[in-house]
């Protein structure tokens, strides 16, 4: 299990929830593109991971490959897991923040409902 943080950020990165983003979490995945971009040319790891999730057609497997390889990148190097989380802060404080609703499903669904607050009961035919 990756950690929440990097989670989020993964999600951003491969476009999966960018829309939920305002000025400041845009700025900033801009940055954390960047510093991956950077640390890519001596990590072609990371690289692909990266190129996977990006890809117009990449799904919850490609998000989940980049979250899992940021997730073993920061276990090994400290520094760059400091400045990845700094960097990364405002994207992942959008995405989390409780004001917003974000639903992000891939494949194919028979019945979804996104909602903040529900009173009374849902009924699926």
């Amino acid at each position: 299990m990756t950690d929440p943080f990097l989670d989020s950020l993964a999600s951003a990165l491969g476009g999966q929830a960018a829309t939920a983003l305002g000025a400041a979490g845009t700025m900033a995945l801009a940055k954390v593109r960047g510093l991956l971009r950077r640390r890519s040319q001596q990590d072609p790891e990371t690289q692909v991971a990266l190129e996977a999730a990006e890809r117009d057609d990449a799904g919850p497997a490609q998000v989940t490959a980049l979250a899992e390889r940021l997730d073993l990148v920061c276990s090994e190097d400290e520094e760059f897991a400091e400045l990845l989380r700094r960097e990364g802060a405002a994207v992942h404080d959008e995405i989390t923040a409780s004001d917003n609703v974000v639903n992000i499903n891939n494949g194919q669904v028979k019945n979804l409902v996104q909602t903040r607050e529900i009173n009374g009961g849902i009924t699926f035919n």
